[in-house]
């Protein structure tokens, strides 16, 4: 769907998150990425644009021509939730209306612009309340979420669920067992798996075994560090992590996900994490 598909282990598998660099700094980070040969980004729309949802065609095409111009495309939407704690999956029943609205819009949004995962991460949208059941909770996400893929396929684009440690503060799908339980439930081609290689760390999940599982429906991936730090090589075990991918000849894309530093670090920071991402995720790592 969209612009899913990548070359199994391929440098043009390898994307960026916009959340690593302060809105100034894109430009530079936009060059960066160009020389360094990085083909695709994921983008958090509420980063980018005060409201998403309400923004006309001409700020879309734009924003995505903006990167076009450096021959880099738009693949991935995540934080759609940003700042909405109001907005909760297991809400009341308007609350949970409300949500349902405003995802839909983000996926109506990213098929506008040919983007083809949306990552829905947003720990504390997902709170399960302490006096609800798990099985009506699971009732009602499997409802919110078939509902969510169905936009999505009709979108050609795919709604994917993150499962979130718990020290995240999440209390619902917190390990890849339990998103791939879930996704399986929902049994919609709209809904997909996202997989974040520290997620899975921090809940103690098995790299090899919960990608080895996942094969059948891992629609997106995340190379990243704990608390969203930059990416690097003793936290978490990125090669297993890559190794794992290349077993299940994954087509999907590899998004390094980190959060900025220090202003005016971000084209070195991400030069970086790009270098770590190519030593494990890509089968050719370029110089830079």
């Amino acid at each position: 769907m969209g612009n899913r598909e990548a070359a199994n282990g391929s440098e043009s598998s390898l994307a960026v998150s916009n959340i690593a660099w302060p809105a100034e700094e894109e430009g530079a980070v936009a060059e960066m990425l160009q020389s360094l040969g990085v083909r695709n980004v994921e983008i958090a729309p509420t980063k980018v644009f005060a409201d998403p949802t309400a923004t006309s065609r001409t700020d879309r095409a734009d924003y995505r021509r903006f990167w076009a111009d450096h021959d880099i495309s738009i693949v991935a939407f995540q934080s759609m939730l940003f700042g909405r704690a109001d907005l909760q999956i297991f809400g009341d029943t308007g609350v949970r209306a409300e949500t349902v609205t405003l995802l839909s819009r983000f996926i109506e949004l990213a098929g506008n612009i040919d983007v083809g995962i949306l990552v829905f991460g947003s720990p504390r949208n997902r709170v399960v309340p302490p006096e609800m059941d798990p099985a009506e909770a699971r009732d009602i996400a499997c409802d919110i979420f078939g509902k969510l893929g169905q936009v999505a396929a009709d979108n050609n684009t795919q709604f994917c669920i993150e499962p979130n440690p718990s020290i995240y503060g999440c209390n619902f799908i917190t390990t890849a067992a339990g998103g791939l339980d879930l996704v399986t439930a929902v049994d919609h081609r709209g809904f997909g798996l996202h997989l974040d290689a520290a997620g899975m760390t921090l809940e103690g999940d098995s790299l090899t075994e919960s990608i080895h599982n996942a094969a059948a429906h891992l629609a997106h991936f995340h190379a990243s560090a704990p608390n969203l730090g930059a990416l690097e090589e003793t936290l978490v075990d990125h090669q297993t992590a890559a190794n794992a991918l290349r077993d299940i000849k994954y087509s999907g894309f590899v998004s390094i996900e980190m959060r900025p530093g220090q202003p005016g670090t971000a084209p070195a920071n991400v030069t970086h994490a790009v270098q770590i991402a190519r030593r494990h995720y890509t089968t050719k790592e370029y110089a830079a």
